[in-house]
């Protein structure tokens, strides 16, 4: 690595931890672009060289604790001995994120489900999120809890959207509180894990007659 590039990394990096932590003490909408640079010990146009906007520069302090959630998550996972259990163990972790700053977490929902996602970040944070889902479907297929005919991909966004519905309905629309939204996406889970288990029939539908 260049000089140049490590400079840039370490600039990038002092952004970063100056956004968290003022994102953190004053809150999203309570932190202006001036403090941030400021905090980094940088200038104003600076900033603007490595994000387009505030909320951009949320997601690249949101990405960071993604990785860490996600490993935290699938470590839990691997205990789990059912396919609602090693879910449960993934999702968890964002729950107790979002319970712990929920300001923050409405501006980061606004931004996963409303915002144009780039691949380079919101995006391929929701992928990957997928991936991991679909992982854990396999591990599930493999020690036969799940039939072995069902696509682990289209299973894998199955469960993601009983998760992506709950989240908001707790944060966002206040349907519900966080106890209820967590009981309520384990009984989506267990119902669709149900349907994909390995005892599950399979209904191909009416038999057509035989002509003679």
């Amino acid at each position: 690595m260049s000089l140049r590039e490590q400079n840039k990394r370490e600039k990038l990096e002092r952004i970063r931890i100056a956004a968290s932590e003022l994102f953190e003490r004053q809150g999203f909408a309570g932190t202006t672009g001036r403090q941030i640079c400021d905090r980094a010990g940088i200038g104003t146009g600076t900033l603007f060289l490595y994000v387009k906007d505030k909320r951009e520069l949320l997601m690249l302090v949101f990405e960071r604790e993604v990785r860490r959630l996600y490993r935290e998550g699938l470590h839990r996972a691997e205990q789990a001995t059912t396919l609602t259990d090693a879910l449960m163990a993934l999702f968890a972790g964002f729950f107790e994120f979002y319970a712990a700053r929920p300001e923050l977490a409405l501006e980061i929902l606004q931004e996963l489900l409303f915002r144009e996602l780039g691949p380079e970040r919101s995006g391929g944070l929701s992928l990957e999120f997928l991936q991991h889902v679909e992982d854990l479907i396999r591990s599930a297929m493999a020690r036969g809890e799940l039939r072995p005919d069902i696509d682990p991909s289209t299973a894998a966004v199955a469960c993601f959207a009983q998760y992506s519905f709950w989240v908001p309905a707790w944060l966002g629309a206040g349907l519900v509180d966080r106890k209820e939204a967590e009981a309520r996406l384990r009984a989506g889970l267990e119902l669709l894990v149900k349907g994909l288990g390995a005892n599950s029939r399979i209904d191909h539908g009416p038999k057509q007659k035989e002509s003679r």
